[in-house]
């Protein structure tokens, strides 16, 4: 009980409400909370996800503990790097694709994403995976190759990579902690 309330002490910490100086103060305890997180992923527990989610942000990976789900109905909305459109990815029950939403009509245009095959995996992505992987969730190993793979633009048929445009939309500058 007590790990799963720090990591969610430190996911909650990550909004935008000057806690700032609370995760600089407790910064020479964060490595010895993801050793506590990554055991007890190890153990496969009910709320994986929670964890998982938690375990991201001790480590960095703000963005994605803070959207990070289950992959039965995600949605992930970003713009075409080459045509500047909204686009929806979809990755979930009910499909893995893009498409331009219309909230009248629902998805339009759907192009199947491309899982990157795990092999082909790098960073964070990379690092993701293994753990789901070593742990055997297999549904959210499976998730992330399509998550780090490939989205085509409904509206201009550009090839772009999902997690890439998704974080450099949702990163906080640089020089921000």
């Amino acid at each position: 009980m007590g790990i799963s309330l720090a990591g969610s002490i430190i996911r909650g910490a990550l909004q935008d409400h000057g806690a700032d100086d609370l995760l600089r103060s407790c910064a020479d305890v964060m490595p010895q909370l993801q050793t506590l997180l990554d055991q007890r992923l190890k153990s496969r527990p009910v709320g994986y996800l929670q964890v998982f989610r938690d375990l991201l942000a001790t480590t960095g990976q703000y963005h994605w503990s803070a959207v990070l789900g289950d992959f039965s109905d995600d949605f992930y909305h970003l713009c075409c790097p080459h045509c500047d459109v909204e686009v929806t990815i979809a990755i979930g029950d009910h499909g893995r694709y893009s498409a331009i939403r219309d909230w009248h009509a629902g998805d339009m245009e759907r192009r199947d994403l491309k899982p990157v095959p795990p092999e082909g995996l790098t960073g964070a992505g990379r690092w993701m995976h293994d753990i789901a992987a070593r742990d055997r969730q297999d549904w959210l190993a499976r998730g992330l190759t399509y998550l780090f793979g490939k989205a085509e633009c409904p509206r201009c048929a550009s090839t772009f990579g999902i997690a890439a445009e998704y974080t450099a939309a949702n990163l906080p500058p640089a020089d921000q902690p």
